[in-house]
């Protein structure tokens, strides 16, 4: 069965969120400082992330974000990571992987005029990220902002996903001092981070699914008189053997990625194919929601019905995960915004 979560009802619960993601784990990702003698893996991640998505697609949104977000923090140098990452606290980075703005040098600091968008998770972030253009050389350029630098503005107004705070981070005339900023360099040989996102976004959306699975077959056992309609039956078996198959490619996509530095070294191919698995597992899942929709009956259909949440969360979440196969070979072997040298 899926965690309880008791569900942070509005963006300014900080305290409720943070804590579901601190003892989640993912916070946690990637930090030298944290997880143990074992190094973190992909697929330990991965199935955080659907953990928490089954307990709260939101929260497992944030998670995944938090998660990508955390891999680039890692590239910076060691004395950023002790600034950004205080060896006592749960820090969330929120932030985008896109340029969205420009930066000049100027007398040793990198001035930067920037937004950071759609960034979920920034009504708890302690951080921002942001890629940006250097005006004068072209490169991309990673930067790292306090929260109090920025100015936030409300911006998400998705159908679903409603409580991720995916808002707007503006970054106007920032001044970043030089460790914290990253010139990203091409590095084609290894894993860009929409590898990374492609993978982790997939994992919580699959969760919510199969929670609502569960919640759908409890529903139909306790009403005895429904449960032996056949169009139900067929209807939630339909479903059922959906939701299984989306549990079976998920598995398949990320169950034996292993560290960063392996995946790194896993050939091209590879990684476009477990991504291409990932994005089926979560067309799966997504073909299983109108089925368990039918077996639970129009009171599915109203707005507060976690069903039709769910049924929401799902949609807005796989437009930003899914692509196409070929798009999906072409970005997972394209380091535009990786930067690993």
């Amino acid at each position: 069965m899926s965690p309880s979560v008791s569900k942070p009802t509005t963006q300014h619960d900080r305290g409720a969120v943070r804590e579901h993601l601190a003892r989640s784990g993912v916070l946690d990702a990637w930090r030298p400082d944290r997880g143990g003698p074992t190094p973190w893996t992909v697929a330990d991640i991965a199935d955080r992330l659907r953990d928490l998505g089954a307990a709260d697609a939101d929260l497992g949104w944030i998670g995944a974000v938090a998660a990508v977000t955390n891999l680039a923090v890692a590239e910076f140098p060691d004395e950023t990571l002790h600034e950004v990452w205080e060896s006592d606290g749960d820090t969330l980075v929120a932030g985008t992987l896109a340029p969205q703005g420009t930066g000049t040098w100027t007398d040793g600091a990198f001035h930067v005029r920037a937004v950071s968008t759609p960034a979920s998770g920034l009504p708890w972030a302690d951080w921002v990220m942001a890629t940006v253009r250097d005006a004068d050389s072209g490169a991309l350029v990673r930067v790292l902002v306090p929260i109090a630098d920025v100015r936030v503005e409300t911006t998400w107004d998705a159908s679903g996903l409603q409580d991720s705070g995916g808002d707007t981070a503006h970054l106007e005339d920032v001044v970043v001092p030089a460790r914290r900023t990253r010139t990203l360099a091409p590095a084609p040989s290894v894993a860009p981070l929409t590898f990374f996102a492609t993978i982790f976004f997939a994992a919580p959306l699959i969760g919510a699914v199969e929670s609502a699975l569960d919640r759908v077959l409890d529903d139909v056992a306790a009403h005895g008189e429904r449960s032996a309609r056949a169009d139900v039956r067929a209807a939630v078996g339909a479903a059922a053997r959906d939701v299984a198959r989306a549990a079976g490619l998920r598995a398949a996509a990320s169950g034996a990625l292993g560290t960063r530095d392996e995946v790194d070294a896993l050939p091209a191919v590879a990684r476009a194919t477990s991504a291409d698995l990932a994005v089926q597992a979560l067309a799966a899942a997504e073909q299983a929601l109108p089925l368990l929709v039918s077996g639970t009956g129009a009171a599915a259909l109203r707005t507060g019905h976690p069903l039709a949440r769910t049924v929401r969360d799902v949609a807005v979440g796989a437009r930003h995960t899914a692509l196409s196969p070929t798009k999906s070979a072409l970005a997972h072997t394209d380091a535009l915004f990786e930067g690993r040298s």
